[in-house]
């Protein structure tokens, strides 16, 4: 993992194993926040998100798991929810 920088641009993604718990909050931090997080991921089984306005990154401690966990969805516009309409302007292509 230490050196998956060097992937960076080569179509190659690693993804961290992480626990039911961390997967279920950092999928709410990028989806159900979007106006006001640039950014989630995850490094060494931590959770950080880099929110709009701010210079630096910040990490997201388990007492705040909660928190994020209780926001609500984002609602649906016309047919699709925010995370399809997101997913499918992602200009990543998957092999």
């Amino acid at each position: 993992m230490r050196n998956a920088k060097l992937l960076k641009g080569s179509g190659v993604f690693l993804n961290e194993d992480l626990t039911k718990l961390n997967t279920e909050v950092l999928a709410s931090v990028r989806l159900q926040d979007p106006e006001n997080v640039e950014r989630a991921w995850s490094f060494e089984g931590k959770l950080y998100a880099r929110f709009k306005g701010k210079d630096r990154s910040d990490r997201i401690d388990y007492e705040h798991f909660q928190t994020w966990l209780n926001k609500p969805w984002p609602q649906t516009v016309g047919s699709q929810s925010y995370a399809s309409r997101a997913s499918a302007n992602t200009n990543r292509s998957r092999y």
